[in-house]
């Protein structure tokens, strides 16, 4: 039974791998395709039944191949390269003299994206002559229309071919295109009634009338056929082998695209050293950051995920001799420039977007880069099915210098880069118009169709991948320095830290230095990087707080940093005042002072330290204030014979306070045994100098309810609790002296500096002093290239 093509459309299968599944093998035998007579008298057109495809996306349709008689096998199905399978076309016969060809392809499809390369493995023997694989010439499913244009290629032997599907059929065919004059090859394309219409390709769209291909090779599915060159074109422009040892489907995708952009930042070429391969995307990670700023003289590392683009970029690296394009394997950037500029659709933007008032913004030009500037890496796709290509790229900019940016990048500049695959919906890419075959990347509309990805259909527009990133400078800043910029370390942790902008494979030692006394000191430590933080080492277990170290930093002999060490005890604290002794019960009497009460401070910190020591009693009415100033390690004992106790005969708790550091203890204030109390009400009789009669009143109020403050000693308090006169005693820790060293005066000698007296209250914080310490960010290297 004979079907017309309508009937052809209508009678496909559904199920992708119907038409192979039917088909018979036998192993171990080789049938031969023998040549076809010239008698075309019993041929009928409605005897070839024609390849209808369904549209990608939708059902996929495996064509019956065309010409075969009932219960012949269209493909081969094993894995791997199959036997021969001998295929007849029924109807009109070919020129008498082709010979017989043996051939298998290794399976009944291969699927590959439009734009990309493809491999297709087959085995093809003909002893004697050329053997050819035809591609395409069945209809389109999208359109109804047939594929006027047809590819042979001219093959011999086991052959795995790889097919640049962005090139096929035009001028620039990476295969033996019989379509090139530099190919010699022997067809024979017959109409229905067995007349030759064309000996070559470029005869063939004229002769069927169907015209040549609108645009590359589209998302669709192709007929392949290993032929012995004679071919039946039919009214409809289809072109169908008339013998063919075996057929199978090529499968284009349509190209996909990932709409976001890999960013992260890697160490300079020199950083790394001549063992690390400085174009190793493994590499590039190790010695890198995941983060989108990229610090000034490191690289940038950017990464574009799409489809469709690998034939082009195959091709431009084939014409500068740049081999083969392979994942993981760096390839010359100036591929990526041919790209831009040639291939229509493809854009890739990098530019400042913050310059300066009247300042050109700058922009990345690949078109001036050198090669240790920019590298380009293709690799593995992350989310896309790419076979037989590469699916990523990689653009690794170094930011030290150089042309490839318009205006050199400085810190603080922001940069937007953009990655488009672009489309006018409406519109789409056409070959230019003259020559056959047609000119790879010429369009149609010359330059004005600049901005046409030439895989997208009528109905996409432009698809973007946007990024940011921002430079910034090189830097250290540390973690604790004083206001003079010296560095603080503490004497038992032994770590200077900070953060910084450099990454982890910068090489740095510190040196600490101290000539000074008897046993001079000298050690080296690394800095260590780690997330963007920095720690170095040191074992100063050994130096006293208050020491001074020479610091210097060095990379390799390249000196970087250079300033003091102060050991500390504590480095957030690093004048710490602390009061080192103080009595826990006072006992005085009634009206008297507190001379008895004294308090020693220590400087524990490694910096001159300043402050108040500070005594109150629970209820505020006795209290007094020692400004004190120590310089590291220094100790000094002060009293508070100044302070004169107006309060009841009793027990009260008091408290001593010294930068940040407090000792509490107990006043007892016992009555003066010299006084006796009336009592009104009683018999005025005493015991131990305590009025036992029922008038007498202990609450220090009179009779008539008036408050009895008492008169003012000579040697009382001042209303705010101080004594001008700092009648108060100290002992100073000194050299060689121990705490108890005491001044023959009650308040210290006024050449002394380590005290600043009795000082009245209220009183003000320790930055009445003036701050030592600043804990902040200082920024070093900032005269790095």
């Amino acid at each position: 039974m004979t079907m017309d093509h309508d009937d052809a459309t209508d009678a496909r299968p559904t199920d992708p791998t119907a038409a192979h599944g039917d088909r018979s093998v036998d192993s171990g035998k080789s049938r031969r395709v023998r040549s076809l007579g010239t008698d075309l008298s019993g041929f009928q057109a409605s005897s070839i039944a024609l390849v209808v495809l369904v549209a990608l996306g939708g059902v996929v349709a495996t064509p019956v191949a065309a010409g075969l008689t009932a219960g012949s096998s269209a493909s081969s199905v094993a894995a791997g390269p199959t036997a021969s399978v001998a295929v007849e076309a029924a109807g009109p016969t070919g020129p008498a003299d082709r010979p017989e060809i043996d051939g298998g392809f290794s399976r009944p499809t291969y699927t590959g994206v439009a734009g990309d390369p493809i491999e297709v493995s087959f085995t093809a023997e003909n002893p004697d002559g050329p053997t050819y694989l035809l591609i395409g010439g069945n209809r389109l499913t999208d359109t109804g229309e047939p594929v006027g244009f047809v590819d042979v290629v001219k093959v011999s032997g086991t052959s795995d071919i790889t097919i640049n599907t962005r090139t096929l059929g035009t001028d620039a065919s990476n295969v033996e295109s019989c379509g090139l004059e530099a190919t010699s090859c022997d067809l024979t394309f017959v109409d229905e009634n067995g007349d030759t219409v064309a000996e070559n390709l470029s005869a063939l769209p004229t002769a069927t009338g169907a015209g040549g291909l609108a645009r590359p090779l589209v998302p669709q599915r192709y007929r392949l056929a290993i032929t012995n060159g004679t071919f039946v074109v039919e009214d409809s422009g289809v072109v169908t082998p008339t013998a063919s040892a075996d057929q199978a489907d090529l499968v284009l995708q349509k190209p996909r695209f990932r709409e976001d952009v890999e960013v992260f930042t890697t160490a300079d070429r020199d950083a790394l050293g001549e063992d690390v391969d400085a174009e190793s995307l493994d590499a590039l990670r190790e010695n890198g950051l995941d983060r989108s700023v990229v610090t000034k003289g490191n690289r940038i590392v950017l990464g574009f995920e799409s489809t469709g683009i690998w034939g082009a970029l195959s091709h431009f690296a084939a014409e500068r001799g740049a081999g083969p394009i392979e994942a993981g394997e760096a390839v010359d950037h100036r591929v990526l420039t041919d790209l831009l500029k040639r291939e229509s659709g493809v854009s890739l933007r990098v530019r400042q977007t913050n310059p300066g008032m009247n300042e050109p913004p700058a922009r990345l030009d690949l078109s001036r880069a050198d090669p240790e500037d920019v590298t380009l890496i293709p690799a593995a796709a992350t989310e896309l099915e790419t076979p037989d290509a590469p699916g990523r790229f990689y653009l690794v900019i170094d930011t030290s210098g150089g042309d490839h940016f318009t205006e050199e990048p400085e810190p603080g500049d922001e940069f937007a880069v953009e990655f488009a695959l672009e489309g006018t919906e409406g519109d789409r890419y056409a070959f230019a118009d003259g020559a056959e075959p047609p000119a790879a990347f010429g369009s149609a509309s010359g330059p004005s169709d600049a901005a046409q990805f030439p895989y997208w259909e009528t109905g996409d527009s432009t698809v973007r991948a946007e990024a940011t990133f921002t430079v910034r400078e090189r830097f250290l800043r540390y973690d604790h320095v004083t206001d003079d910029g010296e560095i603080l370390v503490e004497a038992a942790n032994g770590r200077i830290t900070g953060t910084t902008s450099l990454l982890p494979r910068r090489e740095m030692t510190a040196t600490f230095v101290n000539d000074a006394g008897d046993a001079p000191f000298r050690t080296e430590s690394p800095l260590e990087i780690a997330d963007g933080n920095f720690t170095i080492g040191v074992d100063l277990e050994e130096i006293s707080p208050g020491t001074r170290l020479n610091y210097e930093l060095y990379e390799g002999s390249t000196l970087r940093d250079s300033r003091t060490v102060v050991v500390v005890g504590d480095a957030d604290n690093p004048d710490e005042l602390v009061i080192d002794d103080a009595p826990e019960n006072v006992t005085v009497t009634e009206g008297g002072n507190l001379s008895a009460l004294r308090a020693t401070a220590r400087n524990a910190g490694g910096l001159t330290g300043e402050g108040q020591l500070t005594l109150t009693v629970d209820n505020g009415s006795a209290v007094g204030s020692w400004g004190v100033r120590l310089e590291p390690g220094k100790s000094r004992t002060y009293a508070f014979g100044s302070v004169t106790v107006d309060l009841d005969p009793g027990t009260y708790p008091f408290t001593l306070r010294l930068d940040g550091d407090s000792h509490g203890g107990t006043l007892v204030v016992e009555q003066d045994p010299a006084t006796t109390t009336i009592d009104d009400e009683g018999d005025g009789s005493t015991e131990n100098g305590t009025d036992t009669g029922d008038g007498g009143a202990d609450d220090g109020t009179d009779v008539d309810g008036s408050s009895d403050d008492g008169d003012s000693e000579p040697n009382s308090t001042a209303p705010n609790g101080s004594d001008s006169g700092a009648d108060s005693n100290d002992t100073e820790t000194d050299g060689d002296e121990g705490p108890g060293a005491t001044s023959d005066g009650d308040a210290p000698a006024d050449q002394e500096t380590d005290s600043v007296g009795m000082l009245p209250l209220p009183f003000g914080t320790r930055e009445a002093f003036g701050g030592t310490v600043l804990v902040g960010a200082i920024h070093v290297l900032g005269h790095w290239v």
